[in-house]
């Protein structure tokens, strides 16, 4: 077993497991020497969502497991809110590979699942129950007296490794980094419905818009035009329904429609080629700079030149979503980006209802335009305005210039804290007021800039940046740390708790996954009553104790879209119906988890 002796939290020594456990905290392996999974545990953990968010995903993991019939046993790790689940898996376990995919699976549902012990069966180790933790306290079961005996008894008849599989079949998602690819490569989203690279979407280069536009010489090896064009897409953030569209009319893909006139589909095998290839690929930074960057940095000068007009009603979101597509265009070193609501109010921190709204603004006020409405799967593509050459030079506030390019990132990360949430946190303007307090700190004195200061960069009253500078200090968020040391996050995350915000992120996370499966399903159902030749007397619904494929239709997975007795589409009811797929009902011991956290 690994040990931490000095309560430091690393676990850097191993023992041999003794007669009588220790008094300091250890943790038992997961694998066994062959590096195959015995034992799975999920650690839930307080530290970044806070132990409500912990909470929340253990008993909808738990509750999963229960309608399956898998035994477990729950227990909280600590003082701090976390929660381990445990279960027991017969010989010969799972393959680490599948269980890597698996952790991988559960973190897009579970954002407070830490995947480290999952991911790495050499050394991957987790406290047991009635281990210590290094806060004081133990890990201690919920379950007590007799219950906790039956508990312990079902977990010694051990669970066949195809839970790995029901797992990943309960909870749909975007597949796992490939483990052993360069350093630098890039992930492949959305494999079951529409596979892409997950970077923005750019415009294609010069040379595959050139082979998509000529029709192949004769004696030209027609192939290797196809991979490299769909190479070149790929690399672009394309997805399949582009490859799709392109096979149909494309010179340069004559080959896709010879084969599927004698009888042959080769479009999605050679779209999956391409994209496996391109994946690999390392995407190391660019070793020189080109227009496009220094446009880039003309419009992050422009954000910054006046923050004092990010002051107006909603224009903290307006920033703050301007700061998100700059990171993502900086990202795909272009303008134009493909992006849906969800994944930008993701990255923005903000409600997707919000980002639609917000974006109407900016695009009257020039700071975005709309290239192309989203329609389907397909999100909308925005393009990031280049502003006035001298509105973008940075104006002058107390003698103080606007940050400099390349300041966006870390501004993004503290304005996206749990603790600047709308409602249940502080707010956007607590936010800008906390960065601008922080951003003028002083090297030799260590204070911070003065209310005055901060009122005259921020456009807010002196009243109002006194009443929050007041309340961060209440919270224990004094103005005397930089914004780039680790202190500061460990002070937002205790604000966050002192506000019951904690986990508001996470929350978003899941309600933005249940509405991308709720829309998945209805597109499903409208090309299904299009379809001509289509059998009827389809159930209405599937049992969800059976282990369906993972990429299996959201239709077959949850029957047909309900409808109401005026035959309209009811969304209430199929939003229920998802809700219980993808989140589970509660426990009956969620209460005592609950009083716990």
């Amino acid at each position: 077993m690994r040990i931490d002796p000095d309560r430091t939290h690393t676990y850097a020594t191993t023992m041999a497991v003794p007669s009588q456990p220790p008094g300091f905290p250890w943790a038992i392996y997961l694998a066994d020497a062959n590096h195959r999974y015995r034992l799975l545990a999920f650690d839930l953990d307080s530290g970044r969502h806070g132990p409500d968010a912990a909470c929340t995903d253990a008993d909808r993991l738990a509750a999963h497991l229960a309608e399956l019939g898998v035994p477990h046993l729950r227990t909280r790790s600590g003082p701090t809110g976390g929660q381990h689940i445990w279960l027991r898996l017969a010989a010969p376990g799972a393959a680490p590979d599948d269980v890597r995919r698996l952790a991988h699976a559960l973190r897009q549902h579970y954002p407070s699942l830490d995947t480290a012990p999952l991911t790495n069966p050499a050394t991957g180790a987790v406290r047991p129950p009635g281990a210590p933790h290094r806060r004081d306290g133990q890990s201690r079961p919920h379950l007590h007296g007799a219950a906790l005996e039956t508990a312990l008894a079902r977990l010694d008849t051990e669970t066949a490794p195809e839970v790995v599989e029901w797992l990943l079949a309960r909870h749909p998602h975007s597949a796992a980094p490939a483990p052993h690819r360069p350093t630098g490569a890039v992930r492949i989203v959305d494999q079951a419905s529409n596979p892409r690279l997950d970077r923005p979407r750019r415009p294609l280069t010069d040379a595959t818009r050139a082979l998509l536009a000529a029709v192949p010489a004769p004696g030209a090896d027609r192939s290797a035009i196809v991979h490299s064009i769909f190479l070149g897409m790929a690399r672009a953030g394309h997805t399949l329904a582009d490859a799709r569209a392109a096979a149909a009319t494309a010179p340069g893909l004559v080959r896709l429609r010879e084969d599927r006139a004698r009888g042959r589909e080769d479009t999605d095998r050679q779209w999956r080629r391409a994209l496996d290839t391109a994946a690999g690929f390392a995407s190391a930074p660019p070793t020189t700079r080109t227009p496009v960057d220094d446009e880039l940095d003309r419009i992050e000068a422009a954000i910054g030149s006046d923050p004092a007009h990010w002051a107006r009603p909603g224009g903290a979101s307006d920033e703050r979503i301007l700061y998100a597509l700059l990171a993502l265009a900086r990202t795909a070193r272009t303008r134009t980006v493909d992006i849906d609501c969800r994944r930008l109010a993701q990255a923005a921190a903000v409600d997707a209802s919000t980002v639609s709204r917000r974006l109407r603004v900016l695009a009257h006020e020039s700071w975005v335009r709309c290239v192309r409405t989203g329609s389907g799967t397909r999100a909308a593509t925005w393009q990031l305005e280049l502003p006035d050459p001298a509105a973008a030079l940075p104006a002058a506030t107390q003698g103080e210039p606007a940050p400099a390019p390349g300041h966006s990132p870390s501004l993004l990360e503290h304005h996206t804290h749990d603790l600047w949430a709308h409602r249940s946190g502080l707010g956007g303007a607590a936010a800008r007021i906390h960065w601008a307090a922080i951003s003028g700190k002083l090297l030799i004195s260590g204070a911070g800039r003065n209310p005055d200061e901060v009122a005259a960069l921020t456009g807010y009253s002196l009243a109002t940046v006194t009443r929050t500078l007041s309340t961060l200090a209440r919270l224990g968020l004094p103005t005397d740390l930089r914004a780039d040391t680790p202190e500061l996050r460990e002070q937002l995350d205790r604000g966050a708790d002192r506000v019951g915000a904690s986990g508001v992120g996470a929350q978003r996370v899941r309600r933005h996954l249940l509405d991308r499966e709720l829309h998945r399903w209805w597109l499903e159902e409208q090309e299904w009553r299009c379809r001509r030749g289509k059998k009827t007397g389809v159930p209405r619904t599937v049992s969800l104790t059976i282990a369906l494929p993972i990429d299996a239709p959201a239709r077959l997975r949850y029957g047909r879209f309900p409808v109401t007795d005026t035959g309209r589409a009811d969304y209430r009811a199929a939003r229920a119906v998802v809700t219980r797929s993808l989140v589970g009902t509660p426990p009956t011991e969620s209460g005592q988890c609950n009083e716990a956290a």
